[in-house]
C-alpha cells in the first residue's frame, strides 16, 4: 500500500520537475505515512529534511476562518455583520451591506481576486475602488483573496491582537503544531524550503526546463500568512477528521464546524481529473474550506499557491483518511493537488493510479480523435498571405502519444499535456503561446487552426482595438506579464504562467473607451483599463490596480 504511494509521489515529481515535496498522512486504520523527495536547496542539493518549513500559501485561508469561526463562537462577532460596519474606514467600494463576514468566508460578497501590486493588507483595502460583481450577495462563487485580507483586519480589530498571535494561540499551540509560523518574515528565511519557479517567464513552461530561486518577500495578510511542515498540517488535517477536535484539543465547536462545512457557496475550487482518481461529484466552498461530495462521502480540500511554492490539504471525513503535500514547486500549477489525490487514491485501493498517464507526453488517443484534434490544421487568414498549418498525428511509440508537426518547418516534437486544458510543445514557431483545443480546433495566440478542410473566412480585425495588441509586464511577481492578442474580432488575454494569472485564454469584453472586463462571464468583477494609445499603441495597462507598461518585446 505504502510502496504504491511512494511510487506514483516519485512518477509525478520527476515527470513534472518538482523541485522539492514533502507528504504526511493518516491512514483510515489510525497509523501515519510520510515520504520525501527531491531537495530544498537545488544549487546546493540540500535534500529536504524532516521538520522542513514551506509556505503553503492559501491553505492559511483555513487557518484564518477558523479564528473567525471561534470569534463567533465566543459572540465576538456576528457571521452576517457587514464588514463595513466593524471597519469604518473602509473606501465605499467595500462598505456595502452585502459585503458580510459569512459571504466573505465563502467568495460569495462579489470582490475581486485580489491587488497584487501592493504586498500590505491595508494598503490593498485602503487603496481599493474596484468593481464588485452585479450578481446579487451570496448568489456567485468568485474566489477573493481581498476578501481574506478584509477577515484578517476583522479579527484584529475586534480582538485587540494580531492575526499572526491569534493562529498561533488559538490553533497552533493547541494541536501542537510547533514547527510551523503564521507570518513569514525575514528572520525565517533560513528555515524555510528556497521556492523555486521557471527561469522564462514569459513563454509556457515545459517539464525540462529551468528553475530559478523564486523572489522572496514577508507575508502575514490573511489570505496566505502560513508556513508549515508536511507532518504539522496533518495535525490540523486531523482536527478537521475529529470534526473540531483533535485529542484532547477542541478548536472548534460542533455549531461552528458544522457552519464551516454546511455555509456553502453555489460553487467551489476547480477538482483537478486525474486518472485512476475517483471524480468529484460536487465542489462547494465553504467558510475557509472547500468541501466535496465523493460517492456519499464529504471530502475538504484547499490548495496554496505562492510564488515558488505549491501545497495541498485533503481530509476525507467518512473515511477518516488525511493527505497533506508541500512543494517548492511554483505556485501557478495545481502539482501538489495531483500528489495529494493520488496518494490518498493509492493510500485505499493500491494499484489504482496509472502512473504512466502522469507523464505530460502521455495522451487518450482516443479521446483525441473523438473529439476531432487530430489531423491536419490550417489557420485563418487573408488570402493574399500564406496560411500556416499543424498536423496533429497519434503515435503508438511509448504508448499513445500525440506529435504536432509545423508545415513551414521540416521539426516535429511531442505535443505536451498540461495540468490545465492547454498543451505545449518544444517547437520554436510555437513556443510563444499554450496550444488550445476547443470545439474540434486549436488556438494558438491570434491564430485559429481549423480542420483542412473546414471554412476559414478572413477574420474581421476591428482597427480601434489593435492599439491593445502587445506584451505588458509589471514588477509584482504574482502575475508578471501577459499578452493581448486579436483573435477574429475579439481581445484575448494570455498570461504564460503566474500564481494569480488565469490558466485559459481569457476575453477581454468591451465596457467602455479603454475598459474590458476580464472573462465572458457577466458577474466577473475584474478589469482591465488601457492608457489612451500613443504612435497608435497602448503604454500602459491597469488590471484591478495593478500597473503594466508596454514591453519592449513582442
Amino acid at each position: 500500500m505504502t510502496d504504491a504511494a511512494r511510487l506514483v509521489i516519485d512518477a509525478i515529481v520527476r515527470s513534472w520537475a518538482v523541485p522539492g515535496c514533502s507528504v504526511a498522512a493518516i491512514r483510515p486504520d489510525g497509523s501515519r505515512f510520510t515520504h520525501r523527495v527531491g531537495h530544498s536547496d537545488l544549487d546546493r542539493r540540500v535534500p529536504v529534511a524532516p521538520g522542513q518549513l514551506f509556505q503553503i500559501g492559501s491553505i492559511s485561508k483555513a487557518f484564518n476562518a477558523t479564528v473567525l469561526l471561534q470569534l463567533a463562537e465566543q459572540g465576538v462577532i456576528g457571521l452576517d455583520t457587514a464588514v463595513g460596519e466593524i471597519l469604518d474606514w473602509l473606501p465605499d467600494s467595500l462598505r456595502a451591506n452585502g459585503i458580510t463576514i459569512r459571504r466573505l468566508l465563502n467568495h460569495t460578497a462579489g470582490l475581486i481576486s485580489g491587488i497584487e501590486a501592493l504586498p500590505d493588507d491595508v494598503g490593498q483595502v485602503a487603496l481599493c475602488d474596484a468593481a464588485l460583481s452585479g450578481a446579487r450577495p451570496g448568489t456567485y462563487f468568485h474566489y477573493s483573496n481581498l476578501g481574506y485580507l478584509l477577515l484578517g483586519l476583522v479579527a484584529t480589530e475586534v480582538s485587540g491582537r494580531p492575526l499572526a498571535r491569534l493562529v498561533e494561540e488559538q490553533i497552533l499551540v493547541p494541536l501542537g503544531m510547533r514547527d510551523s509560523v503564521a507570518a513569514v518574515t525575514n528572520d525565517r528565511y533560513d528555515s524555510l524550503a528556497r521556492g523555486y519557479q521557471p527561469r522564462y517567464d514569459d513563454r509556457p513552461w515545459l517539464p525540462g526546463e529551468p528553475l530559478t530561486l523564486a523572489p522572496w518577500f514577508e507575508v502575514a495578510g490573511a489570505d496566505g500568512n502560513l508556513a508549515s511542515t508536511a507532518d504539522d498540517l496533518c495535525r490540523f488535517a486531523a482536527m478537521l477528521l475529529g470534526r473540531g477536535a483533535s485529542n484532547d484539543s477542541m478548536v472548534l465547536g460542533p455549531n461552528e464546524f458544522d457552519a464551516m462545512i454546511t455555509s456553502v457557496a453555489p460553487g467551489g475550487e476547480d477538482v483537478l481529473e486525474l486518472p485512476g482518481v475517483a471524480a468529484t461529484d460536487s465542489s462547494h466552498y465553504g467558510l475557509g474550506i472547500n468541501v466535496e461530495g465523493q460517492n456519499g462521502r464529504t471530502v475538504l480540500t484547499h490548495g496554496g499557491g505562492m510564488v515558488g511554492y505549491a501545497s495541498f490539504l485533503l481530509a476525507d471525513l467518512d473515511a477518516g483518511l488525511a493527505v497533506c503535500v508541500v512543494t517548492n514547486a511554483n505556485g501557478d500549477t495545481p502539482v501538489a493537488e495531483a500528489i495529494a489525490r493520488c496518494v490518498a487514491t493509492e493510500l485505499t485501493a493500491p494499484g489504482s493510479v496509472r502512473v504512466q498517464r502522469l507523464d505530460p507526453r502521455w495522451w487518450d488517443a482516443a479521446d483525441i480523435e473523438r473529439r476531432g484534434l487530430a489531423g491536419g490544421f490550417r489557420s485563418a487568414g487573408p488570402a493574399t498571405e500564406p496560411r500556416r498549418s499543424i498536423e496533429v498525428s497519434v503515435t503508438e511509440r511509448d504508448g499513445p502519444l500525440v506529435r504536432l508537426s509545423v508545415s513551414d518547418s521540416i521539426d516535429s516534437a511531442p505535443l505536451l499535456r498540461t495540468w490545465g486544458p492547454r498543451a505545449v510543445t518544444s517547437l520554436p514557431a510555437l513556443r510563444r503561446y499554450a496550444l488550445a483545443p476547443d470545439r474540434g480546433r486549436w488556438f494558438w495566440g491570434a491564430d485559429e487552426f481549423a480542420p483542412s478542410g473546414a471554412d476559414t473566412p478572413d477574420p474581421a480585425t476591428p482597427p480601434e482595438l489593435s492599439a491593445y495588441c502587445g506584451h505588458y509586464r509589471c514588477y509584482s511577481p504574482w502575475f508578471t506579464n501577459f499578452r493581448v492578442v486579436l483573435r477574429g474580432d475579439r481581445l484575448m488575454l494570455i498570461a504564460p504562467g503566474g500564481v494569480e494569472a488565469p490558466g485559459v485564454d481569457t476575453e477581454l469584453v468591451p465596457l467602455g473607451p479603454n475598459i474590458f472586463r476580464i472573462g465572458a462571464d457577466e458577474r466577473v468583477p475584474e478589469r482591465v483599463i488601457f492608457g489612451p494609445p500613443i504612435h497608435g499603441a497602448a503604454p500602459w495597462a491597469d488590471r484591478d490596480g495593478c500597473r503594466y507598461s508596454r514591453a519592449f518585446t513582442d
